[in-house]
């Protein structure tokens, strides 16, 4: 199978300098199958065809490098967003925080996503990191959002093709950096030849792939920070409910932290929730992925973890939940499940997650 049309994204020779500051409402996040996808990606309408993003993270120690993985193979126009170059500072070193929205529109800028594109993130493990970029897109209130459920494994197995050439350059006017030609997707091969910040960054003659994007509506009121933690934690049991997407032998303090140095444990409060609990057992196909439960295996998932009193609260709105993990990435997995358990207005996660709480020495940590 060979798709006749490519993404609207910087990999793409078709984009046009566009202004883009639609209104239009956002919603949910949704999950898309391969399927799906694949139907999308062959319109021959190109105001149809959807941004596609390679959001793939993974933790530190495991050897895998996402942005190399991405350039041996990825689906056809996808570019990658780099949740660690895509992101503000933090006090405390804690990486891909939420990005500003300057930063954010920076980003969308150079990948030649408009407002009203049809963003579609997937990543190389199944369910994992992109829920996270999922999540900042409608914190920046983007209006369409959709997860490749079972990720790049799944669109792999199921038949559908691959790209593994050396993505190709946009920009006519490349030159030589370093002995190496700096190809494409323009924004990630010049991010990673120069490692600045994304706010800092100058970029040239990349006129004809440039779509000027604006955050409209402001941004939401769901991440969470230390403070609003500690906040939380002296209300006790009638403060938000908080669920912890780590192990559990991270979080009881059993088992240590993958950052060198961090203390395991909890939050007080806190209820474990690994973010395993949310996803399907592993297919037996080649390669392997998982996907999300459906929405009411999900919420016996919440009933099993909060409690059939507590969650009906949530679901009625009168209790909020933030997410939490060890950097803010598992976390918008239970926040995904959230969504498509029907919870979606009072859902938050705290971006800095355990390496920020942790590194904190006021911080209270509890082992169990």
């Amino acid at each position: 199978m060979l798709l006749t049309q490519t993404a609207r994204l910087a990999g793409s020779r078709t984009l046009m300098l566009s202004r883009s500051v639609s209104s239009t409402a956002s919603r949910p996040v949704s999950l898309i199958t391969p399927a799906e996808l694949h139907k999308l990606l062959s319109s021959k309408n190109e105001e149809e065809l959807p941004c596609v993003l390679d959001a793939s993270w993974h933790m530190p120690g495991s050897g895998r490098q996402p942005f190399q993985e991405y350039r041996k193979k990825r689906i056809e126009g996808a570019a990658f967003w780099d949740v660690d170059q895509i992101a503000s500072e933090s006090d405390v070193g804690v990486p891909h925080n939420m990005p500003s929205a300057s930063q954010f529109e920076d980003a969308c800028s150079r990948l030649g996503i408009k407002r009203d594109s049809h963003v579609v993130v997937y990543d190389t493990v199944g369910v994992f990191s992109s829920p996270r970029t999922a999540f900042t897109f409608k914190h920046f209130n983007h209006p369409q959002v959709s997860v490749l459920d079972g990720g790049l494994p799944r669109w792999i197995a199921e038949g559908y093709p691959i790209d593994e050439n050396r993505p190709t350059n946009p920009n006519p006017h490349a030159v030589e950096e370093g002995g190496r030609l700096l190809y494409g997707p323009i924004f990630s091969e010049l991010l990673y030849a120069h490692k600045p910040r994304v706010e800092s960054y100058f970029i040239a003659d990349i006129e004809e792939n440039f779509s000027e994007y604006k955050v409209d509506g402001g941004e939401k009121s769901d991440v969470r920070q230390w403070k609003d933690m500690t906040k939380n934690i002296k209300k006790g049991e009638k403060g938000d409910v908080v669920v912890d997407a780590r192990a559990a032998g991270r979080f009881h303090g059993t088992d240590p932290e993958p950052r060198e140095g961090l203390s395991s444990g909890h939050m007080p409060h806190s209820i474990s929730l690994p973010f395993q609990s949310a996803l399907s057992p592993e297919s037996s196909t080649t390669p392997p992925y998982r996907t999300l439960l459906k929405p009411e295996e999900l919420e016996k998932v919440f009933v099993g973890a909060l409690g059939k009193e507590k969650w009906e609260k949530v679901k009625q709105g009168e209790k909020s939940v933030t997410a939490t993990c060890g950097s803010g990435m598992t976390a918008a997995v239970l926040w995904l499940a959230l969504q498509r358990a029907g919870v979606t207005d009072n859902t938050a996660i705290y971006d800095e997650s355990w390496t920020g709480y942790a590194s904190r020495p006021e911080s209270k940590i509890v082992k169990s």
